[in-house]
């Protein structure tokens, strides 16, 4: 086997763009809290979870249907935490997906609906709500003598089930210094990304262009004639053999 390898030159090789990732283009991840409703009995009980009743009197205030404080008795909403992963670059409309989880003592949230629910980042801002039928895997059933757990019922998914309302704002084309981050940190993996790069940018762009900063850092000063992403779709094809 080593001496097939040695016979075949640029078996190790690897595309740039395979063994590195650009530094800022990354997922922020989101959170939110909100109501699922229309469960089959199987919600939380509101004197062990207080706050799903709080929750569930200021939604109906806000729709204007005044509910005094004990009025609630119903057991087909839960209260959840929703997560999702806002991918980088994405755009005002899109849809991503979401994961519901049960925060009080519901015993399922099979059957229900999520209500319109923001979710923020971790600057405090919202970038898209949430909102549609909780898909649940697991089940739990019970009678007399025994029950039976499958899964995990108090979590479920929506798939596509947030839009987004809100970009992040920064500009990838008008960055003038790239970084690029090694996945598996080697001095010598960054002198090989810095020099293949520079072989390329002086045949391409007259000049050098990349230059290693420390074992996982490979900095690359953009040329005014070229866009940020076309530089890195041409960078991210170069092969190198990493260490």
């Amino acid at each position: 086997l080593l001496i097939a390898a040695q016979a075949v030159p640029g078996l190790a090789a690897s595309r740039i763009k395979d063994i590195t990732a650009v530094q800022g283009v990354r997922d922020n991840q989101l959170v939110g809290y909100g109501l699922v409703i229309g469960l089959n009995a199987t919600g939380d009980s509101l004197r062990n979870s207080p706050f799903t009743e709080q929750s569930a009197r200021s939604m109906l205030q806000k729709m204007g249907v005044g509910v005094p404080t004990g009025a609630i008795r119903a057991k087909n909403m839960a209260a959840v935490v929703v997560t999702a992963t806002l991918p980088p670059f994405i755009g005002t409309g899109a849809r991503i997906d979401v994961t519901i989880s049960s925060l009080g003592d519901a015993s399922s949230l099979a059957g229900g609906t999520l209500v319109l629910t923001p979710l923020v980042a971790a600057d405090g801002q919202a970038y898209a709500v949430a909102q549609g039928p909780v898909a649940v895997a697991g089940f739990k059933s019970e009678g007399n003598a025994e029950s039976l757990t499958e899964g995990v019922p108090t979590s479920g998914r929506i798939p596509n089930g947030a839009l987004i309302e809100r970009e992040f704002t920064a500009e990838f084309n008008d960055i003038e210094q790239l970084s690029l981050q090694i996945r598996n940190p080697d001095f010598r993996t960054a002198t090989l990304i810095a020099d293949a790069i520079n072989v390329f940018s002086k045949e391409s762009y007259g000049g050098a262009i990349a230059m290693e900063r420390d074992l996982r850092t490979v900095v690359i000063k953009r040329p005014t004639d070229v866009s940020a992403t076309r530089l890195m779709a041409a960078l991210g094809e170069l092969e190198v053999e990493p260490d």
